[in-house]
């Protein structure tokens, strides 16, 4: 009788452990799960946003091509305006003098020349004053990028594309600062975007050397 007691006693214990670690088994997979579901959350959230800036950066560089051609073409069609219609005034004031025999053989070749002049030094003015306002677009050959390529030098990036923006665009460090990601490519510009995303964007041109240097040009990532 006694063993038999004790055979139940055991059996009731078992069983009460046995449904205990069914339970924590099951509360642990619960908020396994419940953190899985979470960062699959965050990381598609922080996908979609990577995605929505890159597009953004996109539209940009596109908007700006079409207005740097527009501009040019209509450049190009006010020079050719300008060029048609000084050359028709210059005949038509050669035909007037001509038909009205105001003028000898001499004279005649002398004020031609004189009209050709001043149409050639109007013409160069008005060239040189749309010179001053045109948008210089260099060879995208010439535009420093950096893609994060071991091959790359990150120092030679710095220094080419803070000599660039100087030379072509006028910038100051804040402002190169706000467009670094046109120069930016492939693993370096997802390297920037999670800066953004991730509100760690550095605020001056001297920290964004610092960490980009760190990232790009450590010891490790040389080896």
């Amino acid at each position: 009788m006694n063993l038999s007691h004790e055979i139940v006693k055991i059996h009731e214990k078992m069983t009460n452990q046995i449904e205990a670690i069914q339970t924590q088994t099951q509360e642990w997979q619960k908020a396994t799960m419940s953190k899985l579901e979470e960062k699959q959350q965050e990381w598609e959230q922080l996908t979609g946003n990577f995605r929505d800036m890159k597009m953004e950066i996109q539209n940009i560089c596109e908007t700006l091509r079409m207005q740097t051609l527009g501009k040019n073409n209509h450049n190009q069609l006010i020079e050719e305006n300008i060029s048609t219609t000084h050359t028709e005034r210059n005949s038509s004031t050669i035909e007037e003098l001509s038909d009205n025999g105001q003028l000898d053989q001499h004279n005649g070749t002398e004020q031609r020349q004189h009209a050709e002049n001043n149409a050639r030094q109007v013409l160069s003015n008005e060239r040189i004053a749309q010179t001053a306002h045109t948008i210089i677009i260099p060879p995208s050959s010439s535009i420093p990028t950096f893609s994060g390529s071991i091959m790359e030098s990150p120092h030679q990036f710095l220094v080419r594309v803070k000599e660039y923006t100087e030379t072509i665009n006028h910038w100051n460090e804040q402002l190169l600062l706000n467009g670094i990601s046109q120069f930016l490519r492939g693993t370096a510009l997802e390297w920037y975007c999670q800066l953004r995303v991730s509100n760690r964007r550095p605020q001056t041109w001297a920290e964004f050397k610092v960490i980009f240097l760190n990232q790009f040009n450590s010891p490790i990532r040389r080896a």
